[in-house]
């Protein structure tokens, strides 16, 4: 498994279920890995300690959702690209896709439309 792909799966699976347990959050993952309950706790709890994920409930009963606010998304995507750039530059930017393409197949059509108002608002100045 490649660094960050467990997080980015737990995320995306919180996302998808919206609130829910770890055990959920586990069975979900079960479908495609062999994954250990603890283990999907740890990935839940480094991603509250970074904001991405709001906790709330009892110590056996933790309830998960994606972080409400656009703000920390906008902080943490600027960071993410700007470290991808700088670090891998153009093949960062092909693993980039291929990584949203496995994650979401969706986002990539999302991400089509993005790139095309970007152009048109590029050609109108």
């Amino acid at each position: 498994m490649k660094p960050g792909e467990l997080r980015q799966r737990v995320l995306w699976v919180v996302r998808e279920l919206g609130s829910c347990g770890a055990p959920e959050v586990c069975e979900t993952l079960r479908d495609e890995r062999d994954i250990s309950l603890n283990a999907v706790q740890t990935v839940l709890t480094r991603l509250v300690d970074q904001g991405l994920l709001v906790r709330t409930g009892t110590r056996r009963h933790y309830r998960y959702e994606a972080c409400p606010t656009v703000e920390a998304a906008k902080k943490r995507a600027e960071q993410a690209a700007e470290d991808l750039l700088s670090q891998a530059g153009q093949a960062g930017l092909v693993h980039f896709v291929e990584a949203v393409d496995r994650l979401n197949p969706d986002s990539i059509v999302q991400l089509e439309r993005i790139l095309e108002e970007r152009r048109k608002g590029r050609r109108q100045t």
